[in-house]
């Protein structure tokens, strides 16, 4: 995936497109943090540089590495083997290089005898008008710049120092890369696998590759395409995508329908456009998203940012998508989505019929034995896609595998989401998550008295979810010392009537730095959100006892539900329900673009300037937390956005 950006940044400010001729560059993610990975790739951008997520699609590769061997160690790990490039220390020739040398006569002495004139011969074979058409042509600007400047190989590939990007930035200009040059290599198949042999075997193997190097000594070598369609006859047959041409009756097309104003300027950040809940090509990101999880559960977090990229354009689109090539005309999306799409197309999608689409590469979540029990590892909660392929390795094949074999090794959070698995899955109704958010205001006024309590039902509920997967709910009161540690008392009372059948994690964080918004340098390792708050286990312990039969009288029948509560203080709940409303996408992309139009740091307990350090008071002057939210939107530049249009995928 290739991404561009040709408006200006949102800062009005224009950059140079410094690296507007450099091809495709991969920013390797080794030793970054995603800030920083964000950071890289956004100036990148902002200087005409084209950043792809396909490593092998780049001619260029950026990196915080410094040693050659750990250059083609990342390399090969992506998949992409090389052989390393070693430059030629002779001096490529100019034009006036290649200039006959000139003729001198020989001196000293011959057989004793001094001047005696020697016969010159002259052993060019070219006559002179030959020799001048051949000068004319080297001195040519044309002919200078075919010899200073070697044909672009494809097979080539340059490992760069990231400095090299930052030293061209601030210089205005692209500097040279050889300073900057960790490694060059070209690229060869993929080796083949082979069983160690034996000293007789391999001096067998020896005299057998002599005797047929005599044999075939006239003979061609086979080519390289000839090795790879040897290769290929031995892996198993895999479905092959069309790839995707544009054609002149696409640009023909009859009134094409009108494109949004963040199309045709390219705006990248998934805050600044609108994405309905139920967007025209739901069907299509649904085979998108299921190769999304495929992504993170093969730890591909490149791929993961690559293909949310994409899905939010999509799910942003007025329109009902009618033809690859308006694929490409959406930021995020490259050449492989366009594939995709056309795919999708030919297999039923965007029909007028109750046919779904489909993808093959989605379909391997289902298919592929490893990547379905994966799927359902990672569905645990608690379990990550690393711990998921932990589970895998260990030889565990299902959930009563991991019940046999490892409960003890599991964390008690482990263990409560594999006990709960079935339940949690199950979604939970608006009217259920209604009747919780006001258990829970009762609660907060019993162990607070004085009223004025507040609870926002924020997550998938607020974006317009019928079905939510847990249910997060922020708790609010004007006066800040109300919910400071309001979060321990608030569940202790839920557990005391029985509410709250396990807590699964209580954090403090906002209380213990005294409800302030979050330093600008900090040691949290929670990243996005430092509030205080609770994530636990929910059970009704209201049922008809009478109803119930045997020895199943005591037992409670109601299902478990995954429950967050979350406690903010007034001056900052704008931040803290709108960074609790949006998902993954509008989230990462909202710190992104505060970061980049206004160097400011955004999360759920407010907002600081990078620069100074200093507290920003955006929400001052809001009546209602609905206020102080717009207000939130509105000082951030992005401006106001329903939270029903916050659903980038």
């Amino acid at each position: 995936m290739i991404l561009n950006k040709s408006s200006s940044p949102p800062t009005g400010t224009s950059h140079v497109s410094i690296f507007s001729s450099q091809p495709p560059i991969f920013i390797l993610p080794t030793h970054l943090s995603l800030e920083e990975l964000d950071e890289t790739e956004g100036r990148l951008i902002d200087h005409g540089g084209k950043v792809t997520y396909d490593i092998s699609e780049a001619g260029l590769i950026l990196g915080k590495i410094e040693r050659p061997k750990r250059a083609a160690l990342e390399l090969r790990s992506r998949g992409i083997w090389t052989e390393e490039v070693i430059p030629d220390p002779t001096p490529k020739r100019t034009a006036s290089d290649m200039e006959p040398p000139v003729k001198r006569r020989r001196t000293g002495e011959h057989h004793g005898t001094k001047d005696i004139p020697i016969e010159i011969i002259d052993l060019d074979s070219d006559t002179q008008s030959e020799k001048n058409e051949v000068a004319s042509q080297l001195s040519s600007p044309q002919h200078l710049a075919q010899v200073q400047k070697p044909e672009l190989d494809k097979k080539l590939v340059t490992v760069l120092k990231l400095e090299w990007l930052q030293a061209s930035i601030a210089s205005g200009e692209m500097v040279s890369q050889d300073p900057y040059v960790v490694y060059r290599g070209r690229k060869i198949p993929t080796p083949t696998k082979s069983t160690p042999a034996t000293r007789k075997e391999l001096e067998l193997k020896s005299s057998q590759i002599l005797e047929r190097a005599k044999q075939d000594a006239g003979s061609q070598a086979p080519s390289s395409s000839d090795y790879m369609r040897s290769r290929r006859s031995k892996e198993p047959d895999r479905p092959r995508p069309a790839l995707y041409r544009h054609t002149t009756s696409e640009q023909e097309e009859q009134n094409p329908p009108p494109q949004p104003d963040w199309v045709r300027e390219q705006v990248m950040y998934a805050c600044m456009r609108s994405a309905p809940l139920h967007p025209p090509n739901e069907d299509f990101i649904g085979q998108l998203v299921k190769i999304r999880r495929i992504r993170e559960l093969t730890l591909d977090q490149i791929g993961v940012r690559a293909y949310s990229t994409s899905i939010a354009a999509i799910a942003a689109y007025p329109h009902r998508l009618r033809r690859p090539g308006e694929v490409l005309t959406l930021p995020g999306c490259d050449v492989k989505i366009a594939d995709l799409f056309a795919q999708f197309q030919q297999d039923g999608g965007c029909s007028h019929t109750d046919d779904d689409g489909n993808v093959a590469a989605a379909d391997a979540l289902e298919t592929d034995p490893m990547l379905r029990v994966l799927n359902s590892f990672y569905q645990i909660w608690g379990v990550g896609a690393k711990t998921a392929r932990d589970f895998y390795q260990r030889g565990w094949r299902d959930l009563d595998d991991i019940v046999e074999h490892g409960w003890n090794t599991l964390s008690r959070v482990q263990q409560i989401g594999l006990k709960y698995y079935e339940e949690f899955l199950e979604g939970i109704p608006r009217a259920e998550s209604e009747k919780i958010a006001d258990v829970i205001r009762d609660h907060a006024g019993r162990v607070r008295a004085g009223g004025g309590m507040e609870c926002i039902i924020v997550g998938g509920y607020r974006r317009g979810k019928e079905l939510s997967g847990d249910v997060d709910i922020v708790v609010t009161h004007r006066d800040d010392a109300v919910t400071y540690n309001l979060v321990v008392d608030l569940v202790a009372s839920l557990e005391a009537e029985h509410y709250i059948t396990h807590t699964l994690a209580l954090h403090l964080t906002n209380s213990h730095r005294e409800q302030q918004t979050l330093p600008l340098h900090h040691d949290d390792t929670r990243g996005f959100d430092t509030l205080d708050k609770a994530l636990v286990v929910w059970q009704d312990p209201d049922f008809d006892a009478k109803a119930m039969d045997g020895d199943d009288k005591k037992k409670n029948p109601n299902i478990h539900r995954r429950v967050d509560i979350i406690i903010s203080p007034w001056r900052t709940v704008g931040c803290a329900v709108l960074g609790w409303s949006g998902d993954t996408t509008f989230q990462r992309d909202l710190r992104r673009y505060a970061k980049k139009s206004r160097s400011w740091k955004f999360d759920s307990s407010g907002v600081r300037d990078r620069v100074t350090g200093n507290t920003i008071d955006l929400e001052h002057g809001g009546e209602t937390w609905e206020e102080r939210e717009k207000l939130v939107l509105e000082g951030l530049g992005v401006g106001w956005r329903p939270a029903d249009e916050r659903c980038s995928g």
